[in-house]
């Protein structure tokens, strides 16, 4: 017996060793785990994309129906007065504003009451609605778009850092009333808490309580699961220990009021009371009155349970409570008491600055950063994105894009994609890469490869148009069938879209009636007679950014190219010659504020402006009276440019058009390359006036450059009228008119 008991002994005393030394490397691996978060303030705030601020200034071109809606977009309230960030009044063509304060990456704009009037879509007056002095310029706060990273299950978390100094006077009284009490006596755990709660515990026969202190919250918060375990507990308890072995209270404070968990926004978790702020009372924390810290504070114990928007009874009740503790303790006096528990909840309706779903236009800003930043850094740096969406065009881009294909395709396997650009800048205003906007996968506006059909053409045109020694817009064009064989022995025999042979009687046509009719053979004895090789250099130094392989039948669309990419080749010729890459990013600022890094526009003169005008005057032409032609009645008065494109056996509608300002591509396909039944100018083309009816169009600016001259032949029957009224008038290179033309004096 005495031997079993000495074994038992020897068993108990290693046992005891090998928990002790299980113990220790627990130990040491949290405390490791613990310096580097602390260390590091690695909580998790992932990069937050904004959209375009919404600019004011005298005389600019805006809608009052588009600033309402964004308006509503950013969560504004209507209001009979506006007395707070956030809230709006309305006077018929007029509206007084109380703009919100905003850090924006060149400075920060603090909040102001402005008043707007809008007449005839122009701001007519801008001034500040205090002291009625008139102001230059203001902006909105920029709708958020989102976050940059979010994890594998698809949910991120939202949080804004704030610093103790910041916190309004009676926030850490609130908070440690009801939450730690004994917060600056203990040292991470509280022993009267655990004993209570363990009693309890055993009591009901399960874990049901914790008597958790703050700096076990934060642990569970930050680096454990919400299981009711004594495993959890046991870990949880060592590393508040540890926490409080290495920092101060205050660290530890400011540590916990940025990490807690208050709520949720879809499948974005709220967290920090700071982001708690702005999500139910629209306003900064350093702004809350004592009600409203009281509610926060309370929501603590049971964000869902004690939501106010859900629950606003049992979450005034949990409010007065700690209201009531306050008043106990002596923090307040009675008649703040009664006065704060009397008020409403004062929660706004609904969270302001919803997150606008755009998978599409995220994956542009995501390429964009992928050299410069990395996804670490993207998830817990905190950094602010700003960039060119425009929220209100990109949610008519959706509508039109997806309305458009049920009409087109009620079967529904009619996909499509979208990209919309300002000419002069290349900032990306608006991307859609599915017939369901929200649809996070495949973005058919940056990855879908297809044919590109007759928007090729242009290219074609502009190359041979570089040479006006050799090519002007009358420059006679066969119009006959003929036939290659390549090197490997193929046969390529293009034929017109209508299969018939067009021009004189020696089958030519003018140059320029070869774009404008879109005619595939015309186009393809020009790319001939100017050299393939030239042409793939005119799409290369336009903006395309891969290697073409010089085959003839790329001049009729047989390269495959996505729409962001077409977009990329129409920005340059739209913008008189000068290549602006697209983009979508504008800045970065880092959490605290500060600019990272400037994304300034890349431009460069890649053909020359006459080039360019001769171009883009044919494609006015196709607007006219070429295949877009439907554009001249669906918009009359207006000159608009653009060029449809229709593949083989109708797989895939293009069309790329634009007005003064604006550039748009336009994609319907289908994913399994199967027959759509439409050309571009029945599929795409209607997507693109759908679209352009909705928002502020403008006719062409087409003021010749220097370089070139309106010409015109003098039949002799229009003496006495002025040779600029006749509506024939084709441009030429100055000194390069045919020996037939005459200038126009105009």
């Amino acid at each position: 017996m005495k031997e079993i008991v000495t074994k038992l002994k020897a068993f108990l005393w290693r046992l005891g060793l090998i928990f002790l030394f299980f113990i220790l490397l627990l130990t040491i691996y949290l405390d490791a785990l613990v310096k580097d978060e602390f260390d590091q303030q690695a909580w998790d705030i992932p990069a937050k994309v904004y959209a375009r601020s919404l600019t004011f200034s005298l005389g600019q071109t805006l809608v009052l129906s588009e600033l309402l809606e964004e308006l509503a977009m950013l969560g504004y309230r209507q209001k009979v007065k506006a007395t707070s960030s956030g809230e709006y009044e309305r006077y018929q063509q007029t509206l007084v504003i109380a703009v919100r304060p905003f850090n924006y990456w060149d400075g920060r704009q603090a909040a102001q009451l402005i008043q707007i009037t809008i007449n005839k879509n122009s701001i007519v007056e801008l001034k500040d609605f205090s002291s009625q002095q008139a102001i230059n310029f203001f902006r909105l706060d920029p709708l958020l778009l989102g976050d940059i990273q979010v994890n594998s299950q698809g949910h991120s978390q939202d949080r804004q850092l704030v610093k103790l100094e910041q916190l309004p006077p009676e926030f850490i009284s609130a908070l440690l009333v009801s939450e730690d009490r004994a917060f600056y006596q203990h040292m991470g755990i509280s022993v009267k808490g655990i004993a209570r709660a363990f009693w309890n515990n055993i009591s009901q026969g399960q874990v049901t309580q914790g008597g958790s202190t703050l700096t076990q919250q934060l642990m569970k918060n930050h680096f454990l699961s919400s299981e009711r375990s004594l495993w959890r507990k046991g870990k949880e308890a060592i590393m508040a220990l540890l926490t409080e072995l290495h920092y101060d209270k205050q660290t530890i404070l400011q540590a916990y009021i940025n990490e807690v968990y208050l709520g949720q926004s879809a499948n974005t978790s709220i967290h920090g009371f700071a982001r708690a702020s702005e999500f139910y009372f629209d306003r900064s924390i350093e702004k809350l009155n004592l009600s409203q810290i009281a509610l926060l504070v309370g929501m603590v114990k049971g964000p869902s349970y004690y939501n106010p928007r859900r629950h606003p009874e049992r979450a005034k009740k949990r409010r007065d409570l700690v209201l009531s503790q306050m008043y106990e303790q002596g923090i307040i006096d009675q008649q703040t008491f009664t006065q704060s528990s009397d008020l409403s909840l004062m929660v706004v309706a609904k969270p302001p600055q919803q997150t606008s779903k755009v998978p599409a236009f995220m994956s542009l800003v995501k390429r964009e950063l992928s050299t410069d930043y990395s996804a670490a850094s993207l998830k817990r740096d905190g950094l602010k994105l700003f960039t060119s969406l425009d929220p209100v065009l990109q949610k008519k881009t959706e509508k039109v894009l997806s309305q458009r294909i049920a009409t087109l395709d009620p079967k529904q396997k009619l996909q499509g994609a979208v990209v919309v650009s300002d000419i002069a800048s290349g900032e990306v205003q608006a991307m859609v890469g599915d017939r369901q906007a929200n649809y996070v996968g495949f973005n058919r506006a940056m990855d879908a490869y297809r044919q590109t059909g007759s928007v090729i053409k242009p290219f074609v045109y502009l190359t041979a148009l570089q040479f006006p020694e050799e090519f002007n817009l009358v420059s006679p064009l066969s119009d006959k069938n003929f036939s290659l064989t390549g090197t490997d022995g193929s046969l390529w025999q293009p034929q017109n879209y209508d299969n018939e042979n067009h021009g004189d009687a020696s089958g030519n046509i003018a140059l320029g009636e070869g774009l404008v009719n879109s005619y595939n053979l015309a186009t393809a004895q020009l790319a001939m007679n100017v050299g393939i090789d030239r042409i793939t250099e005119t799409i290369g130094e336009m903006g395309y950014p891969k290697e073409i392989q010089a085959f003839p039948s790329i001049a009729l669309g047989s390269k495959e190219m996505s729409p962001f990419e077409v977009l990329t080749l129409y920005q340059a010729l739209a913008n008189q010659g000068a290549s602006v890459k697209p983009q979508g990013i504008i800045a970065v600022q880092d959490q605290f504020g500060n600019l990272l890094s400037r994304y300034p526009k890349q431009s460069r003169q890649v053909v020359s402006q006459e080039a360019a005008y001769i171009v883009r005057h044919l494609l006015t032409q196709v607007t006219q009276r070429g295949t877009a032609k439907s554009l001249s009645w669906m918009f009359p008065e207006t000159l608009l440019a653009g060029k449809t494109g229709t593949t083989n056996d109708l797989r895939d509608s293009w069309y790329a058009g634009f007005d003064n300002n604006k550039l748009a591509v336009i994609w319907l396909g289908r994913d399994d390359n199967q027959p759509t039944g439409l050309t571009g100018a029945s599929g795409a083309l209607r997507v693109w006036s759908d679209l352009f009816k909705k928002i502020p169009y403008q006719s062409i600016d087409m003021t010749k450059p220097s370089g070139v001259e309106m010409g015109y032949i003098d039949s002799g029957f229009f003496s006495g009228f002025s040779s600029c009224d006749k509506k024939d008038l084709k441009p030429f290179y100055r000194d390069e008119l045919p020996q037939d033309y005459q200038v126009c004096e105009k």
